[in-house]
């Protein structure tokens, strides 16, 4: 239930001209409350309200921005000799850590510094329109859609960006005009339920989606949101929308890097694969060497060429070659290591091992010994591209805090990496053996010579497994001590870094998975031509000490298996590889893509005039894309708004008029089942019933549409509806009915919010335009 008195809520107004505050929230078992359970910046003239049906601790500091801090140092040197006594202070605690037990308003205030700080405090029932202003925020962020950390450009307009993207360019321009214009007239600051802020929001979202090269840019980035088990973000990567000539060439330019990378990335992998198994040691440390550079350099530029800003702006040939020289640097300092490793601990010079023969203890040396130094190599090549490349402000204490973690994690990744490895191969058959009196499933593996891949796939991916399981735990641990110790982010929940780091298991599983059978398939059908010739020429030649069958004929079946014995042999299969026994898993240091285009657009802000601080920030506080050109001041300011709600320019009248007259339904899911709204209603004398399936799916109506019905649906295993609930007075409605909401005509606006668990399900919420419960049942 999401009755307003089941909540503590605490609001916070930051009416300071110069400090960031960041409220710590604490878990309530957490009696030293030492790391916070996540945290929230409130930047200057904003407003931050937090509930929870139970009461919470909470901390309150206080920071000056990067620029007032900056200003602030150099103005300390200027005048230390008043005040050689005086620290600058970098942070001030406004309210020490305290337990939230009725619903307080704490409000900054303060000119310039943090002694001129004071905080007064209020009981949050004598501010009801504050009180009602965020929370009404808060509900609007929550049922909008997210992209890119902030709602929906199309939702902000009210609109399905799934069924805009459907239309032609002419009915889109339509669609979106009307939009704004009906939300405008919501939103407008001269209405009674309007705001400033929201409506600001409304204007610059139709200002990107009017301009036809801007909307392609924004869908791009949203395509690009749906992460890697999307087909949107392959979409974004390899079918992008372009409609200019600018944005055709920048496509063309990455996915030319792009299979350079590729290319690059395939010889090192090659290169180090071919080499790893060779006698001689001086061979084995050159592929090692410059392999590894290879694929490091590869895999830096492969990376940039698929990062977020190529895709949506363009790729830089001078910033990919930046990347892959840096990235080569790193790969061949871990190949290189890597060999030395192997050599020390498993004798690689004398090349005479073979795998079975290696012990437990020395697959895990080489695994934790390669994995520290790939750790290490991974992070500050990370940290050296983003510091060189993206102008992002990397400090050195930053650089050796990733460095140490990703020495960790690799060590950690390394040892249960080495004795998974060590366990397969030692309880694997020899992949060159072959037995031609088995069944017939036992001959096609002969034939085909399926056992070799077996094996291989059988050695590489529990391999894989293993290191994506133990990187995932320790980067969570990892990644969350890294949030705590940097004031500039946002404390997540521990339950979101698990989720993230579920997501990357996933994700590198999938993907690690298709690599290694990719790579295996290849490399096994490229030898299989090899056995296949080979075969042909000794059954035209063949030797005279040939084994002949009772009929005379050479046996097919065993000249396969044999021959493939005598070219793993050839190829020294049998041998310890330094693939083996190193670790492949690396460490990507905290990296938050939406604060690194937030921290590259604030590095330029720095540089802006005065009378561009206020629409610059604008442009922060909105969370919209970076690279997207900032609105100018009379564009965002109250002047730039309508002067009449009413008041809709070139567009007809009457249009706007029916536009308003139609009505919306819309429903989220935030239960367990697969879910579904169904709607029903008569026009024109007919029935029309509509179903739509997932969370923020909605169903338009016409505006002569009468006797309207909408009800939800769950799977589990079957479809069946929701039954009626009364939220309000918190019991099931008896007898047992379905949850039907009827309208006599369409409702400008209704969201139904689903909520439940493996055992129910129930309409928790429905909230009306201007996203207030309407206590509708």
């Amino acid at each position: 239930m999401d009755h307003d008195e089941d909540y503590k809520s605490l609001l916070i107004r930051n009416d300071s001209s110069d400090a960031i505050l960041t409220l710590y929230l604490y878990a309530q078992w957490d009696c030293i409350c030492w790391i916070s359970k996540e945290s929230k910046i409130i930047y200057p003239s904003e407003k931050c309200l937090y509930r929870s049906k139970k009461r919470f601790p909470f901390e309150v500091v206080a920071r000056l921005n990067d620029r007032k801090d900056e200003e602030n140092k150099k103005e300390s040197q200027a005048d230390k000799e008043d005040k050689k006594d005086k620290p600058l202070k970098k942070t001030r605690v406004l309210r020490e850590v305290q337990k939230l037990k009725e619903d307080k308003l704490l409000k900054i205030t303060g000119n310039i510094g943090l002694d001129s700080l004071q905080v007064v405090e209020g009981d949050l029932a004598h501010y009801p329109e504050d009180k009602r202003i965020c929370l009404r925020k808060l509900q609007r962020d929550q049922e909008l859609k997210v992209t890119r950390g902030g709602p929906n450009l199309y939702e902000i307009l009210g609109l399905d960006m799934a069924k805009v993207r459907k239309m032609s360019k002419e009915e889109q321009k339509k669609v979106i005009r009307r939009g704004y214009h009906k939300q405008i007239r919501l939103w407008h600051p001269d209405n009674n339920c309007g705001d400033d802020k929201i409506a600001k929001e409304i204007i610059i979202a139709y200002k990107v989606l009017e301009d036809e090269a801007l909307r392609a840019r924004y869908n791009n980035l949203a395509d690009y949101d749906g992460g890697w088990l999307s087909w949107s973000r392959f979409k974004a990567i390899f079918k992008p929308e372009r409609v200019n000539d600018e944005q055709k060439k920048a496509y063309r330019n990455r996915m030319c890097m792009f299979f350079v990378s590729l290319a690059i990335t395939a010889a090192g992998i090659g290169l180090t694969i071919g080499t790893a198994g060779l006698a001689a040691p001086a061979l084995v440390a050159v592929g090692a060497v410059f392999g590894g550079g290879l694929i490091g350099g590869g895999l830096q530029s492969f990376q940039y060429t698929l990062n977020k800003r190529a895709i949506v702006d363009e790729c830089l040939a001078k910033e990919w070659l930046m990347k892959a020289g840096i990235g080569f640097l790193g790969g061949a300092a871990t190949g290189g290591a890597a060999a030395g490793f192997t050599a020390a601990i498993t004798g690689l010079g004398s090349a005479a091992l073979e795998s079975a023969a290696i012990t437990a203890g020395q697959y895990i040396g080489v695994g934790a010994a390669s994995g520290a130094t790939g750790g290490v190599a991974a992070s500050v090549a990370s940290d050296a591209g983003r510091k060189f490349v993206d102008g992002e402000q990397i400090t050195l204490k930053q650089a050796v805090g990733h460095a140490v973690f990703g020495g960790v994690i690799g060590v950690a990744t390394g040892i249960a990496g080495g004795a998974v490895t060590k366990a397969i191969v030692a309880g694997q058959a020899s992949a060159a053996s072959a037995n031609i009196e088995g069944e017939v499933v036992e001959q096609v593996a002969i034939v085909t010579g399926a056992r070799r891949v077996g094996n291989v796939l059988a050695k590489t991916i529990p391999r894989m497994l293993t290191e994506n399981g133990a990187e995932a735990v320790m980067g969570t641990m990892t990644r969350f001590a890294e949030e705590r110790l940097d004031d500039s982010v946002e404390n997540r929940s521990p339950c979101d870094h698990v989720v993230d780091g579920i997501k990357n298991v996933a994700a590198n599983t999938v993907m690690g998975t298709a690599r290694e059978c990719t790579a295996a398939g290849v490399s096994h059908a490229w030898n299989e031509v090899k056995v296949h010739r080979k075969l042909k020429t000794e059954l035209q030649n063949p030797p005279s000490t040939e084994a002949i069958t009772k009929t005379g004929e050479v046996t097919q079946h065993e000249s396969r298996g044999r021959i493939r014995f005598k070219m793993d042999k050839e190829n020294n299969e049998h041998l310890h590889k330094l693939k083996d026994g190193v670790c492949s898993a690396k460490y990507q240091p905290l990296f938050n893509e939406n604060t690194s285009e937030l921290t590259r657009e604030s590095k330029k802000k720095r540089d802006l005039p005065e009378e561009k601080k206020e629409e610059s920030y604008c442009h922060r506080t909105s969370k919209w894309p970076s690279g997207y050109q900032p609105l100018k001041n009379k564009e965002t300011s109250s002047q730039s708004l309508p002067s009449d709600p009413n008041d809709y320019g070139e567009e007809n009248a009457s249009t706007i008029i029916l536009e308003e007259a139609n009505g919306k339904v819309k429903y989220i899911s935030k239960g367990a089942w697969f879910s579904k709204m169904v709607v029903s209603y008569f026009s024109n004398g007919e029935k029309v019933v509509e179903e739509v399936r997932g969370s923020g799916s909605s169903v338009d109506i016409p505006s002569v549409a009468r006797d309207i019905k909408v009800k939800f649906q769950v799977r589990r295993p079957f479809w069946g509806d929701i039954c009626k609930y009364d939220r309000l007075g918190g019991f099931w409605c008896k007898p047992d009915q379905p949850h039907v909401f009827c309208y006599d005509s369409p409702p400008i606006h209704r969201t139904f919010t689903i909520r439940g668990g493996l055992w129910y399900e129930a309409v928790m919420r429905v909230s009306n335009e201007y996203h207030e419960e309407t206590k509708e049942m």
